[in-house]
């Protein structure tokens, strides 16, 4: 904003003043406009966009002190620079006007010099508002474009049924059926939390190609995919070379129907990490590649978190804690599960049990059951301890 380009309102009452600050004012290059009362002076500046008033604090009808306080008051003129220019010297008026927002106070007669350098400090200071006010204004329409952008290819992704390609489907399917909302509350639900990861990744990823690593990864990602959503579950993220399934959420299900069915995921998961390390072999990429799997039943709190840019459905808490910490403890090819899951299913798996686990963020041990392979029936149960074991 330049000395020319500024534009500014004389309120007072007085002829002689307006027409002395009138002159002044113009001889330095500003735009001016005066009004003779605090009313009018309100008028022109609701119709015109003025850079600074010059304001008198004693006129009649209404005053500089009401004048200014409306000016505050109203959203588009807050900003406003106000300097009162009165003949009212007095300690308790300046600090009256200062609180109530004038950018300051000059007593009659005023030196044009200082008149000159508040003039200058008040429009830089409005210049660095309008300018944060214009970059505010510019983000949000950029926000709203790609909001509204966003909203397009949501409404293609739902259109052409691509959008559980990017959800997990459950996930999908609740927020299209309106069953899951993306501002719902989160809510505590037991779930079965499974934890898998590629065993022997980081060495093959020094002996492949980028192109070749990143095609056994995708290959690898989908088929464990695959195997967790053919036995409902729901996937809550991709992790580097590793992935976390969810069963009971977003859709509820009978707690020991979902334990047994992240079991049958992991059994499953590392049957097809056997087949897949072998038709790779096949190809003449190296690498003696397993999974070993985590396990864990418990409470959670399950809902969308995220912020407006990205968010995603997940489940939290020390349920989810031990399962990635049981992962991390399971030899290659192995899969370990808690206390709860096992009580769960073993009816329906060969399992032997794991000395008790220290795994961090547990003040006590964790009771491990390695899952072997499901059962043919009864053969093969471990009895679970009667007191000794805690429930995770």
């Amino acid at each position: 904003m330049t000395t020319e380009s500024a534009w500014i309102l004389v309120v007072d009452d007085d002829p002689v003043n307006r027409q002395m600050l009138t002159r002044l004012l113009e001889q330095d290059g500003y735009r001016v406009d005066t009004a003779a009362g605090g009313r009018q002076g309100l008028e022109m500046l609701g119709a015109d966009p003025f850079d600074v008033v010059l304001l008198d604090l004693v006129m009649p009808e209404m005053d500089g002190y009401e004048v200014l306080t409306r000016i505050k008051a109203d959203e588009a003129l807050k900003h406003l620079p106000v300097l009162m220019i009165t003949a009212v010297d007095d300690v308790a008026s300046a600090a009256r006007c200062i609180e109530a927002g004038a950018e300051d106070y000059l007593p009659k007669p005023f030196d044009p010099v200082v008149l000159r350098a508040r003039i200058t400090s008040s429009l830089s200071r409005k210049r660095m508002h309008d300018l944060e006010s214009q970059h505010l204004a510019e983000m949000a329409r950029l926000n709203r474009r790609l909001e509204s952008r966003i909203e397009e290819q949501m409404a293609e992704l739902v259109r052409t049924g691509e959008l559980r390609r990017f959800l997990p489907h459950q996930v999908a399917d609740s927020l299209l059926a309106g069953v899951l909302k993306p501002d719902a509350r989160f809510e505590r639900r037991r779930v079965t939390a499974l934890f898998a990861d590629l065993v022997g990744f980081t060495d093959l990823s020094e002996t492949l190609e980028p192109e070749e690593l990143a095609e056994v990864l995708n290959a690898y990602l989908r088929e464990m995919t695959a195997v967790a959503i053919s036995h409902g579950g729901a996937l809550d993220s991709f992790i580097g070379d590793g992935l976390m399934v969810i069963f009971g959420a977003p859709v509820a299900g009978d707690e020991g129907e979902q334990a047994l069915a992240a079991v049958r995921t992991a059994i499953g998961m590392r049957s097809r990490m056997r087949e897949l390390a072998a038709e790779l072999a096949t190809r003449g990429l190296p690498g003696d590649l397993q999974i070993r799997a985590g396990i864990n039943t418990g409470h959670c709190t399950v809902g969308i978190f995220g912020s407006d840019v990205m968010r995603a459905y997940k489940a939290v808490g020390f349920t989810v804690n031990i399962a990635s910490r049981l992962q991390s403890e399971a030899d290659p090819g192995g899969i370990l599960c808690g206390y709860r899951t096992y009580s769960l299913v073993q009816r329906q798996v060969r399992a032997t049990r794991r000395e008790p686990l220290r795994v961090k963020g547990s003040a006590r041990p964790v009771e491990a059951w390695e899952i072997l392979d499901l059962a043919d029936g009864p053969r093969g149960e471990t009895p679970l301890p009667s007191t000794s074991a805690v429930e995770q």
